[in-house]
């Protein structure tokens, strides 16, 4: 399997493939443009290789809309364009877990894992891994349908240009300068608390704390005194991002997809966020770079007309809060841990997932509580709102009272489940490797 210390190769070079995907689960045209220029304004030898896939997860009055637009942009520009739609991604799943070579359990969870209805953040990530790997490609470029990025049209400096730079780099010790490029969004922020700030920003502080740990032991190794910087194409440049700001729907990896997936779990919001995550935690370079993508929000979220979705955000949000305390726990076990995960420049996926079962059984008592003082939260938040405000956030109080006690143990099955795909992953990526050699892609897609 990839490791750590594999060589980089040329970032213009005609022959390095890449896969540029949008996990699509709304109506996009703008973004899809967006994200085609970006592919358009290479050289035709370097666009020739790159896959822009759409993983669509969509019903289908708005998966035909969509299918509209991806073959006209096709058609004018040439771009090698690939829907997987949700039966061709069944019939991959299908063939992929077959040349896997799995049997019995394994193949169940395996089919269970990968085969999500819709609303997993982290399935439209471990499809297009596993199309990656299909393709032979060296970098996984990401953009979200709701994001609209921009091609400079003096210097022809976008996102992926960048990120395929920076990912391309080599460090003079070997392996990667980055393995993971990425950028911030401006515009409406991703999670929605419009609401529960209202009245005061004390409420969403509460929240945030229920996932921190009572004692948080210092991080070794120590963060470097000065910020590693990179020029890039344009006067544009990065830094080594040592918080957290790159944000996953305009960002890249290379070689962390193929040791582990995202979380499949359905409803839990952050669960597309671990690849990145466990770089931070093996001291793997993530660089931030400086063109950013703008957020957008459609109508009815920027209204907030609809009750159902208000009631099935705010679940996923207390799950997350859940998720987030046993993922810090994990965190820190894996720091102390890391030679279990990363010996010799070879990643362990079945020991990170071994590891994760472990820190949730030592941190579950220290979870109990999380939900109903989550539901607390929002009931204090609700009594100090008037008008409309305040008939929303009962509509969430509802739709989390009905949740509060199936919570833990719904965020503890998926940690169970993301552990055994972890476990299944490096031989799921080898049979896609091993299926790309004799199928193409488009037998898959359309």
């Amino acid at each position: 399997m990839p490791t750590p210390a594999g060589n980089v190769p040329d970032h213009l070079a005609p022959t390095v493939r890449r896969v540029v995907y949008l996990p699509v689960n709304r109506p996009f045209e703008a973004a899809f443009h967006s994200v085609a220029a970006e592919v358009a304004s290479l050289e035709k030898s370097q666009r020739d290789n790159v896959t822009l896939l759409v993983v669509d997860d969509c019903a289908p009055p708005v998966s035909r809309a969509n299918r509209q637009v991806t073959e006209r942009v096709a058609r004018e520009s040439g771009l090698r364009v690939h829907t997987l739609d949700q039966q061709g991604w069944r019939r991959l799943a299908t063939t992929l877990i077959a040349a896997s070579g799995l049997t019995g359990a394994d193949r169940a969870t395996a089919q269970t894992a990968l085969v999500k209805p819709t609303g997993s953040y982290g399935a439209g990530p471990n499809k297009a891994a596993l199309v990656a790997a299909l393709e032979g490609a060296v970098s996984l470029h990401r953009r979200d349908s709701d994001q609209i990025t921009t091609v400079d049209p003096d210097t022809g400096a976008s996102p992926l240009r960048l990120e395929a730079d920076l990912l391309s780099r080599a460090r003079p010790e070997g392996g990667a300068a980055a393995y993971c490029a990425g950028s911030f969004l401006t515009g409406r922020p991703t999670r929605d608390r419009r609401d529960l700030e209202r009245d005061s920003t004390e409420y969403a502080a509460r929240i945030d704390a229920l996932s921190q740990l009572p004692s948080a032991p210092a991080r070794h190794p120590p963060l470097p005194p000065v910020r590693e910087r990179a020029a890039l194409l344009g006067g544009q440049h990065a830094e080594r991002d040592l918080t957290g700001v790159v944000e996953m729907g305009i960002a890249a990896m290379r070689s962390v997809y193929e040791w582990i997936p995202e979380m499949p779990a359905v409803g839990i919001l952050g669960s597309d966020y671990f690849q990145k995550g466990l770089l931070y935690q093996l001291d793997l370079p993530v660089f931030h770079h400086s063109l950013p993508a703008r957020h957008t929000y459609e109508s009815w979220r920027t209204e907030q007309r609809d009750d159902s979705h208000l009631a099935w955000y705010v679940r996923a949000e207390v799950r997350y809060a859940v998720l987030r305390r046993h993922w810090n726990s994990f965190n820190h076990l894996l720091v102390a841990e890391r030679a279990r995960v990363l010996s010799d420049g070879h990643f362990d996926s079945r020991a990170y997932g071994e590891l994760f079962v472990e820190a949730l059984h030592e941190g579950a008592r220290g979870a109990e509580s999380i939900p109903d003082d989550f539901v607390a939260v929002y009931r204090d938040a609700a009594n100090a709102a008037t008008g409309e405000v305040r008939r929303r956030l009962l509509v969430r109080l509802a739709g989390l009272e009905e949740e509060t006690g199936a919570v833990n143990a719904y965020v503890a099955g998926a940690i169970h489940e993301f552990a055994a795909l972890s476990r299944l992953w490096p031989g799921l990526i080898s049979a896609a490797q091993r299926v790309g050699r004799t199928t193409a892609l488009e037998t898959f897609t359309h």
